[in-house]
């Protein structure tokens, strides 16, 4: 694996280059980079979550890092492979859209990218922009690499990944909001400080 070839996907990513989802869709090698940067994606949000623990309020629960970082992290990594299982059953199912999956988890894991910008919610008074534009981002990122890798029309990508999306939202919402009973938030990013305003 080329690092350095990787961290240029993403700084073009960055850039809103959508052509990277097109150049690592049908390159077999680029599955587990495309993991990698998923996974680094939500553990820096999951970072981001327990640095505005630490930061920002005037209270921190009880095993933050624990369950911002590690349970956090690792519930949006599974979440978001949900959210791709969603999208492609959606796009194979409804729509009849011939989706190969391995194609679909390339893009998507590039996808993740955008969740790397919830570090910055240690920033005061604009730590909100850092909890909510990644997510905004990664909602269109994700429509970006569904359209790669299916060559669907537009309405029908946004609508796949509006489901997928949406159910991760959601659970990962109700994971930190059932989290108030033992006064530890659970979610990575924003979800790690939505327990906030259920006090």
């Amino acid at each position: 694996m080329d690092i350095n070839a990787v961290i240029e996907k993403v700084m073009r990513l960055a850039r809103l280059d959508t052509t990277v989802f097109d150049d690592v869709r049908d390159d077999q090698q680029e599955l587990v980079p495309a993991l990698i940067v998923a996974g680094v994606s939500f553990l820096l949000a999951g970072f981001g979550a327990f640095m505005w623990w630490t930061v920002i309020p005037d209270f921190e629960p009880d095993s933050t890092f624990l369950n911002t970082v590690i349970l956090g992290t690792i519930f949006a990594i599974v979440l978001y492979g949900v959210a791709a299982l969603a999208v492609y059953v959606v796009m194979a199912q409804m729509y009849r859209v011939t989706v190969d999956l391995q194609s679909l988890v390339r893009t998507m894991g590039y996808a993740a990218a955008p969740m790397a910008l919830s570090l910055l919610m240690l920033i005061p008074i604009i730590w909100p922009l850092f909890g909510l534009v990644p997510l905004a981002l990664l909602f269109w990122t994700m429509t970006q690499a569904v359209r790669s890798a299916t060559n669907a029309e537009e309405n029908h990508a946004v609508m796949a990944t509006l489901i997928g999306f949406s159910v991760m939202v959601v659970v990962l919402g109700l994971i930190s909001l059932s989290a108030g009973s033992s006064d530890a938030p659970m979610g990575a990013g924003m979800f790690g400080v939505l327990y906030d305003f259920t006090r």
